[in-house]
């Protein structure tokens, strides 16, 4: 997945150049403090994915893609929230706040990397995307390693403070993430949060009682606050 980083401070390049270097499927091209010279650059070369800073002196990042007839998936980096709404009527496809941590850069980088892959174009448009899931993966980061995960083989997820664990034919892969940053990786369609501690794949789920699913002979809770959600997705599935 190629890349380039568009932002007028030298010290918010290198973080995003330290964070990518560890994820092992990003191509950084290149990177300009001026985004005029970006302008120039960006047409005549195959770029997928921009990290573009909104606030900069000669052009904005809120109106930098103006200029550009199809421009790349954009992820916008910035210091100051405010800018959200707009930045998603451009449709961006994340939107990260200085200082960025690793994990919320991979985050987006992993959105960008499925709709990629997926062909799909970003819009405004309300419609249901239904993506192939046998076909779905994402990276996970545990310790120094990345493991690439089949989300079909992703059975349920089990979260302890600022960690998680993946259960996937029954192998454990632990990972410094929040649960909510795991749920925002995971189609809807096929996953869905059942306790504070517990996310469950629909398709892997063998029995619902009152108060629990089973999932290869482990019993996990479901807690009140999500009952009544979970239960109107189950009265769904096909």
């Amino acid at each position: 997945m190629n890349c380039v980083i568009i932002d007028d401070e030298p010290a918010a390049i290198d973080v995003l150049k330290f964070h990518l270097s560890s994820i092992p499927f990003v191509v950084l091209k290149k990177t300009f403090r001026d985004p005029l010279d970006a302008l120039e650059y960006l047409p005549e070369h195959k770029v997928d994915v921009m990290f573009l800073d909104i606030n900069m002196p000669k052009l904005s990042g809120i109106s930098f893609p103006k200029f550009l007839q199809n421009p790349p998936l954009i992820i916008f980096t910035t210091a100051y929230s405010e800018y959200a709404l707009e930045s998603y009527d451009l449709k961006a496809i994340d939107y990260l706040l200085k200082p960025i941590e690793f994990n919320r850069l991979l985050q987006a980088v992993m959105k960008a990397k499925q709709f990629l892959e997926k062909n799909i174009s970003i819009t405004t448009s309300s419609s249901k995307i239904s993506p192939d899931i046998s076909k779905q993966t994402i990276f996970i980061k545990s310790g120094s390693e990345f493991h690439q995960l089949f989300v079909q083989n992703i059975e349920y997820i089990e979260s302890d403070g600022n960690y998680v664990t993946f259960y996937i034919d029954k192998r454990p892969i632990l990972a410094r993430y929040k649960i909510s940053e795991v749920l925002e990786l995971l189609p809807k369609e096929y996953f869905t949060r059942v306790h504070r501690s517990y996310i469950v794949a629909l398709k892997h789920i063998v029995t619902i009682k009152k108060h629990c699913v089973v999932i290869d002979n482990k019993e996990i809770p479901i807690s009140s606050k999500y009952r009544e959600g979970f239960l109107k997705i189950t009265q769904n599935i096909e």
